[in-house]
């Protein structure tokens, strides 16, 4: 007779006693937030539970078993409420909280490792393998992705940085005005914003066909089909009628082009990826799969939210920022967002501002950088269909300011504008890093903490 495995009996009762510490005991429930996370949970039913009590708390509110009964919306005398109450009997004390917290961890990674190891065991190609095996050496390691760095390895890090006087290792956008104001490196958030149809789409793909020259990037595309971004590829880097792609009619020289061209695009180390459905969750999940440097999600409201669907879609959106936020910190990643903003009133035109950012502030409060793209105002006399203006609404270690720029629709892309004063205007197009273009300063934020 084979050994009965008893792993997963103790890590549902780890689970069980953890939830029963918390009902029985509100003074730990702060603690137990800050060391368990929803993750750690094997149990639908307990997971649900937790993350009801998660939401009492945030509320302001004292979670115990009628409070997360109200939350979940469970029926007098269901088995689901008879099973919250359970929770409190089987749990004397809450005492010894954290040994059962610890061992829930274990047993939650232990079933993430198995999962891990039957995706080696399944794979065909060294090249399968890498990643698994960094994300296997990532569960056995990691806690919480807590990191303690002290003083003296703060300075002595500095030194190692900037002794030798060498260039920062910062991302590139393929935009000086961008590249020479950001100082963007792969770990932060980059928030691009901007209202349908102005270019947002079109700025990210320029951006990650840039990127790529040098960096694995994995563009998930969760509106537009990956032959439609993939056209957009094409015309954008080959220089090939968007309208002649669109309407399937390329002429010989179109071909020609394509052909000369493909050698150096298919070098790029760019993946679209359909990702219409995904999670945060499960976008996270194939950056690491892949190991991706940079990941662009278009766009982020349309990720699908975790977690309980009677939220506020506020709190929904907040919670897959924070999630794409901390996988950007803890893996290094580079993590690009495009965002829809709210429209102005119709037949208005006012510059959008971060708080036109759809359905939370998080997003604002996330970003490292927040770029915004739009039709410039028709007062000033550019043309709403050649020009875009491209604004850096928000910088953590840079100044703030905007800069109008030729769009070029036949080819999706952006270069500096120049206005001749006697002769109106002169566009000037250009190649994928066209040339800088100074930014108007904008006073520092009176809110910022520094």
């Amino acid at each position: 007779m084979g050994r009965v495995d008893t792993q997963p009996t103790q890590g549902l009762e780890a689970e069980r006693a953890v939830l029963g510490a918390m009902l029985i005991d509100e003074n730990i429930v702060s603690q137990v937030l800050a060391e368990v996370d929803e993750r750690d949970f094997t149990s639908t039913a307990n997971r649900l539970i937790f993350q009801a009590a998660r939401e009492v708390f945030r509320e302001g509110g004292h979670a115990d078993a009628i409070t997360i009964n109200a939350k979940l919306g469970y029926a007098s005398g269901s088995p689901q409420q008879q099973q919250l109450i359970d929770l409190m009997e089987v749990t004397p004390t809450s005492a010894s909280w954290r040994e059962y917290a610890q061992l829930m961890r274990e047993q939650a990674a232990l079933g993430r490792i198995r999962a891990l190891s039957a995706q080696i065991n399944g794979a065909a190609t060294l090249d399968d393998v890498r990643p698994l095996l960094s994300e296997l050496q990532a569960q056995m390691t990691s806690r919480r992705g807590v990191k303690v760095v002290p003083m003296l390895e703060l300075l002595q890090d500095f030194s190692a940085r900037h002794a030798s006087g060498a260039a920062a290792d910062y991302v590139g956008f393929g935009l000086d005005v961008l590249d020479h104001n950001s100082f963007i490196r792969r770990g932060d958030v980059v928030v691009l914003g901007g209202y349908p149809s102005d270019g947002k789409t079109a700025l990210a793909l320029m951006m990650a066909y840039h990127m790529a020259k040098t960096l694995k990037v994995g563009f998930f595309s969760l509106e537009t089909s990956a032959g439609k971004i993939g056209d957009r590829i094409v015309t954008q880097g080959m220089r090939i009628d968007f309208d002649a792609i669109k309407r399937s009619r390329l002429t010989d020289r179109d071909w020609g082009t394509f052909a000369v061209c493909s050698e150096d695009a298919a070098k790029r180390r760019l993946d679209v990826i359909q990702a219409s459905g995904m999670t945060a969750g499960d976008i996270m999940a194939e950056a690491i799969t892949y190991g991706y440097d940079v990941i662009f999600v278009d766009y982020v409201q349309l990720v699908v939210p975790e977690g309980n669907p009677r939220d506020l879609r506020s709190e929904q959106m907040a919670t897959v920022s924070r999630a794409l936020h901390t996988f950007a910190q803890s893996r290094g990643v580079l993590v690009v967002e495009l965002a829809q903003l709210s429209r102005p009133e119709r037949g208005a035109w006012r510059a959008p501002d971060m708080h036109d950012l759809k359905e939370t502030g998080q997003f604002e409060q996330d970003a490292d950088l927040i770029v915004m793209v739009y039709r410039p105002d028709p007062k000033q006399n550019y043309s709403q269909e050649k020009c875009r203006v491209i604004q850096i609404a928000k910088s953590k270690e840079s100044r703030r300011g905007s800069g109008v720029f030729a769009f070029d629709g036949k080819h999706q892309t952006f270069a500096p504008y120049t206005r001749d004063d006697e002769k109106g205007r002169k566009e000037k197009t250009g190649g994928e890093a066209p040339g800088q273009m100074a930014l108007e300063e904008v006073p520092p934020d009176p809110e910022a903490p520094f």
